[in-house]
């Protein structure tokens, strides 16, 4: 299937260019960003050393944007963009940077930039967030770090088969009533822009697939969509309880033995509804036995959020509360988080507004009943941002 999606794109793409070579002006050069300071005050039940008060630029929220499109005479549009963002520790890398070719038979992206599971579906609780973004970005993972959450499942609430920007090739239909479908392979979920492909990698040749509609109905929104990734994993995992002897190979019990992890087979779907300023969404997902030891029994990971929200004129509130949950080692003790987050923007003035966040976070590891696996946190982030 894969090589047909290959061939496929290879075709499609070679006819569009061909059928746009006509001569046509340069593409025009657009360059944008932000930049966004916050205060930041963080307590948690285990308090690490850089955890408290601080000031710092929002990684997700601070950014350098360039962008040139352009159009041939045939109709081809084609586009190049690159994003420099803020990274943790006060210096930069580049975030994204793509290629993008479109027309009336729909649009093919290449290089680093997000899969159709966020292009095209990824509606949540946390859509209507306002404030920092909530959990729909990097924005308080610096409070979340030292309470023990693994990002991906249980503050982010991403699918196993997420391959965030690594460079991929991805195709989206053109909108017919509100219908869109696309679809993305990716390689290797490690590899962005120059970065080489490994063997033994625990994401790779990931098939994202994604469909939503939207529509209006008498002033009321709805939007519906969903998400399916597969994939390789070809990292080695471990089960706890036994030990392999090198030579004979026979199991005994105690120890822990090396074991191939279970492929990526993971959804997620989400909906919402708008009216009269008002926003509410949901979204689910289900990562199955992604990435677990074969023959643990584990869990992967579930989890579910709802998000609501208010726009008044210059401003917006919201509140979301998600839960997840996932027994990794398959001995049937779950770890939980909880998540609750309140958020309000305002503008001020065209490209600058104030924001801010409330966070009520939680883990509760059942395999260990210690401090260092139950921990709560209470995180305030109070910020500015000038958009240009």
């Amino acid at each position: 299937m894969k090589k047909v999606l290959l061939a496929s794109s290879a075709l499609l793409g070679a006819s569009a260019f061909a059928a746009g070579s006509a001569y046509a002006e340069k593409p025009v050069m657009t360059f944008s960003g932000s930049l966004a300071y916050e205060m930041i005050f963080a307590d948690g039940d285990q308090a690490d050393a850089g955890v408290g008060h601080s000031i710092s630029a929002n990684d997700q929220m601070s950014e350098l944007v360039w962008d040139a499109k352009g159009s041939t005479d045939a109709g081809l549009n084609y586009r190049a963009n690159v994003q420099w963002r803020y990274t943790n520790g006060g210096s930069g890398s580049f975030d994204e940077s793509w290629l993008q070719f479109s027309g009336g038979w729909g649009s093919i992206v290449i290089g680093g930039d997000d899969p159709v599971s966020d292009t095209v579906a990824g509606t949540a609780g946390h859509t209507f967030q306002a404030g920092t973004w909530g959990t729909d970005g990097n924005n308080a993972l610096r409070n979340v770090n030292f309470l023990g959450l693994a990002t991906g499942t249980h503050y982010y609430q991403s699918s196993a088969g997420m391959t965030g920007d690594a460079n991929k090739i991805s195709y989206t239909t053109p909108n017919f009533a509100g219908f869109q479908a696309g679809v993305s392979y990716t390689p290797q979920g490690a590899a962005f822009q120059q970065t080489q492909q490994v063997n033994n990698n625990g994401n790779d040749q990931v098939l994202d697939i994604a469909a939503g509609w939207g529509g209006e109905f008498g002033g009321v929104g709805l939007k519906i969509d969903g998400s399916y990734q597969m994939g390789e994993d070809n990292a080695g995992g471990t089960v706890a309880g036994f030990t392999q002897n090198a030579t004979t190979g026979a199991i005994t019990p105690g120890g822990a033995i090396t074991v191939d992890q279970e492929d990526i087979r993971s959804y997620m779907v989400g909906g919402s509804i708008t009216f009269a300023g008002f926003g509410l969404g949901v979204g689910y997902f289900d990562n199955g036995d992604s990435g677990v030891a074969k023959g643990s029994n584990g869990d992967a990971g579930s989890g579910f959020n709802v998000g609501g929200s208010y726009s008044f004129g210059p401003g917006s509130v919201s509140l979301m509360y998600q839960n997840s949950t996932d027994d990794l080692n398959g001995d049937n003790l779950e770890d939980e988080s909880t998540i609750y987050h309140a958020g309000v923007t305002y503008t001020i003035a065209d490209g600058l507004n104030a924001y801010g966040s409330y966070y009520n976070m939680s883990i509760d590891n059942e395999g260990g009943n210690t401090a260092a696996n139950q921990n709560d946190a209470q995180v305030v982030i109070i910020g500015t941002r000038v958009t240009f």
